[in-house]
This record gives C-alpha cells, structure tokens and sequence, in this order.
C-alpha cells in the first residue's frame, strides 16, 4: 500500500506537467486562430459572380488580386508583378510575378489571366460587376507562361483599376458552366489561406495555404462564423467566441465604456446607404415621385440617433473619400410638405381614407431586406411610419441574405434597402448605366437616362483630371434630380475588434477589402467558444 502510494505521489507531478503542457498546446493553437463573423453566408466562391460583402471578405484571404489596393488606395502588386499600358492606353500588358502557385502546387499563369479575362466578358457569364469594366475588351492573349497581353477597343481613364481582380484557374473551369462548377463551393485558393471546411449556416473555417507564395500569415486558422443577428453576435463578441464585429452606435458606446478585453475602431467607408426603387414599376417611373420618397424620410434625425452622430444624409453616388466627389451638391432635404405637392403633381392623390392612389392603383409596395441588422430594422420602422402618415402603404419583408442578395442582382424586388461599397476608382457606369441592367450589370433598379450613359462615356475617355472632376460634378446633379434611388446616409464604420488581436489597420476600403487586410492580423490569448 505504501509503495502504491509512493509510485502515486511520484506520478502526480509528471501527470500535471504533461496536463500543463498540454494546456499550453491548446491555448498555442487558440491563439493562433482568430474567429470572424459574417453577416450572411456567401451564396459561392467564385470572385467573379461575388457581389455582397461575406463573398467578398472570405475571398479577399482565398485569392490575391492581379493587382491590390494598400490602405491608402494605391495599386500594388499583386499577383503581377506590372500592369502597364501603351501610349495609347489600349494594350495592357500583364506580367505575373514568379513563383506564384494554386494551393495544389501548379503554377498561376498567364492562361490564367487571359481564362478569367474571357470568362468576364463572355455572355453567358453573370459577372455582374466586374463585365462593365471590361465591355471594351477585344482580346487576351498569352504571351509567356507569365505575361499575358489585353487589348481594348478605346481607352479608358480606371481601366487598370480593373486589375484589382482575381483570377481563376483555367485548368478547372474551362469548358465548364462557370456558374454551377463545384469548385465554386470549394475554391483552389492562391492567397495566404485556403478552405478546409464549409459548414453551411454556420462556419468557414480557412487554414495558412501551404503553398502560398507570399510571407506566411501570422494566424494558423481564420473561422468565419455565420452569425446574421446583431443582437446574437455581441454577446458572443463580448464573451470572446468572436474576435470582430460591426458595431451599432449604441454597442460602441458599450464596447468603449467598459474597458478591457475589446476595443473600437472608426473609419470613413467609401459606400452609401440607400433605398433602391425598381424604376421599372408604375409606382417609381417618375423622378418626382422619387423625390417625394427621399424628402419624406428625416435622414438628419436619423444620422443623429440611430448612428450616434457618425453618419451624414448623402448627396448622391459618390462618397467624401472619392476625389470625385461633389461637396457643394445639397442632399434633398428632409420636407413633407413639398413631397406631397411633388406626389400630387405625379397624379399620386389621397382619398378619403388618407391613402393615396393613381389611376385606380394603391400606392402600396413592399420593401425587401437583408435579416438581421437592428439598426436598419429601426430605420426601415421610421420609414414606414413617415411613408403612412403620407398616404403611403409600405410592407417589409426580411430575407436570408443569399436569397435576398439574389433577388437584387436580379432586379425581383419592389423596393430594397442595403449598402454599397465602393472601390477606389470612381466609375459609375457598373451601376448607374443603362447598359448595366441585370443579368449584364449591377443597375438593378432598371436606371436609364441617356444624358447621365453620355456623361459617364465622356468620362471614361477624360485623362485630365480637373476635367473629369467637372463631368463627375455634372453627372452627379443628373443622378441627384433623377433620384433613381433614395441615397440615405454616407457612414463613418465602427467596428469591434478583441485586444488579442494586433495589426488591424483601417482604410476606406474598410478592414478587409486590402492588402494585406485581415491578412496581416496576429492574435494573442486564447479565445472562448462561441
């Protein structure tokens, strides 16, 4: 029995060393990991038919851009080495750094290049951003394994801009349909991460891509978790399940006031929020109608309260961060009463029960939402009270964000609230030309005016900048009197980030949408389940 005891006293403090070093491997490998949230959960992986946010994010750490924006939103190296114009800012000549593989181990080539190039700009192809920005492409050719050669049919002032763009490997998507490959659901990576899991509603997780070509990445692991309720995220947040979160005004004066384990960083986005009417439909076919849906709405009220003071009613199309943009054009102000003279003049009259009607019609419509932001739960609310009380019926209808995000790339909607965000070069055209309409383009309010189409082929074609600022200046009182959508506020971001996690930069392009972005996040301490 003594012995017995003997070999036990003897056996404790080597088993609380091989418990403590396991500890400590557990709280290593936490460390290494940092836990992110996701609004929505991405429809695909494919960076051409990307077109919200969560695609976006996750990508930005799958695949490195041609050429990238650093934080102060110049263009940097990428995935090439140059891209360089001729004189005559027709022919575009890619060369691609070497050394650069797939997270198979294959190299990234110029084919790669020249595939992407024609997948953009081929019909069948819903690449609903990027394909304005290449319409005048003829060609795109390989030159070497690492150089490709791109011509256009005319020049244009933000052609190069629209290198900042991945690409995808030919060797598995040629001869394919693009939009239903299964590699959209499991992307051959070529940035520093590459997806392990995909656990639909609920996580991503990312792993370091062995392969990667570039420095290694600090964090062994990046987990997306698919959390689209504000109200479920913060508490996770605040227990440490994630380590960044955007912020209400009111949560960041929750996050700021108790100190410790989180902290809050604000940043001016180059982005807007608005209402967008599908300008196709008897109720939003005139702009004085849409007009009066602007003046009803009190932005300033609402940039007070429910953004805490950081956010200002927008003028238009192009944020404050954009050289373009045009401080002396007035948002429309907030006035009742002129809306409604503005909705009588477009034969939009109350009866006797308060409503208003056209020709027999109600003016009744429903407004469709992404799920799960309170804050614009609240805004919506007030519009809908401002909207009744003149005469006008407005249903909302909350939507998973791959259904809702769906049905506005394809224009299936009355009327949609939501944010875009914007890149550094200032081209309106993806979404404001009448070209762009769905399945071509991002136009999915059906706008089409052919004074604004002029303005904005005057402009990709204006080298001067001092000139090209005056066209801006005009189209944007073109677009400001047609008000083909309600341009409600433009946004300085706050963002919750934990005090494990180090190197968070912030630019107008966010936290995540440059190089290196989330990329370049270390992580200290262990974090809690979520």
């Amino acid at each position: 029995m003594r012995a017995r005891s003997r070999l036990l006293r003897l056996a404790l403090p080597l088993l609380a060393a091989v418990l403590a070093a396991a500890c400590g491997r557990v709280g290593k490998d936490q460390e290494a990991v940092i836990n992110r949230r996701l609004e929505g959960e991405p429809r695909a992986l494919n960076p051409l038919l990307a077109t919200s946010d969560p695609e976006n994010v996750v990508l930005a750490l799958l695949s490195r851009n041609l050429l990238d924006y650093d934080e102060k939103l110049n263009l940097v190296p990428g995935l090439a080495a140059s891209v360089e114009s001729d004189p005559a800012h027709l022919v575009y000549t890619v060369k691609l750094r070497p050394g650069e593989t797939w997270e198979d181990g294959s190299p990234v080539t110029a084919d790669d290049v020249a595939y992407t190039l024609q997948a953009i700009v081929d019909p069948k192809t819903p690449a609903l951003y990027r394909k304005s920005l290449f319409d005048a492409m003829e060609k795109a050719e390989v030159v070497d394994p690492l150089t490709a050669r791109v011509t256009f049919s005319r020049p244009s002032v933000g052609q190069r801009d629209a290198f900042n763009l991945p690409l995808l490997p030919a060797k598995l998507y040629r001869g394919t349909d693009l939009t239903s490959n299964p590699r959209n659901r499991r992307p051959l990576a070529n940035g520093p991460f590459r997806l392990a899991d995909w656990e639909p509603g609920r996580l991503l997780r990312l792993v370091r891509n062995t392969q990667y070509f570039g420095e290694r990445p600090a964090a062994e692991q990046v987990v997306f978790r698919v959390v689209p309720e504000t109200a479920s995220a913060f508490p996770s947040f605040r227990s440490g399940g994630l380590d960044e979160m955007r912020l209400t005004a009111a949560l960041k004066a929750e996050v700021d006031a108790s100190g410790g384990r989180q902290r809050s960083l604000v940043y001016d986005e180059l982005a807007y929020t608005y209402i967008a009417w599908n300008n196709r439909l008897p109720f939003f076919d005139d702009a004085r109608t849409r007009r009066a849906l602007t003046m009803l709405i009190d932005r300033e009220t609402i940039a007070r309260t429910l953004y805490g003071g950081l956010a200002r009613p927008a003028n238009g199309p192009v944020p404050p961060g954009l050289w373009s943009h045009d401080a002396s054009l007035p948002p429309w102000p907030y006035d009742p009463a002129k809306a409604a003279a503005l909705l009588d003049e477009a034969g939009w009259r109350k009866g006797p029960d308060g409503l208003r009607s056209r020709a027999g019609k109600r003016f009744a419509f429903t407004l469709s939402i992404g799920a799960g932001s309170e804050r614009q739960r609240q805004i919506v609310e007030l519009v809908q009270r401002a909207y009744r009380d003149a005469g006008i019926e407005m249903d909302v209808r909350p939507m998973e964000w791959g259904a809702f995000t769906t049905a506005v790339d394809a224009g299936d909607y009355e009327a949609c609230s939501l944010a875009l965000n914007l890149d550094p070069n200032p081209d309106l055209a993806p979404n404001f030309r009448s070209t762009a309409v769905p399945p071509e383009g991002m136009n999915h309010m059906f706008y089409r005016d052919p004074k604004a189409d002029a303005l904005m082929d005057e402009i990709a074609t204006t080298f001067d900048r001092e000139k090209a600022r005056a066209l801006y200046a005009e189209l944007q009182r073109v677009i400001h009197e047609d008000e083909p959508i309600t341009f409600l506020h433009f946004v300085s971001v706050s963002w919750g980030v934990s005090d494990r996690i180090h190197h968070v930069e912030t630019s107008p392009l966010g936290l995540f949408l440059f190089w290196p972005g989330g990329a370049g996040w270390t992580s200290g301490r262990g974090t809690a389940p979520l």
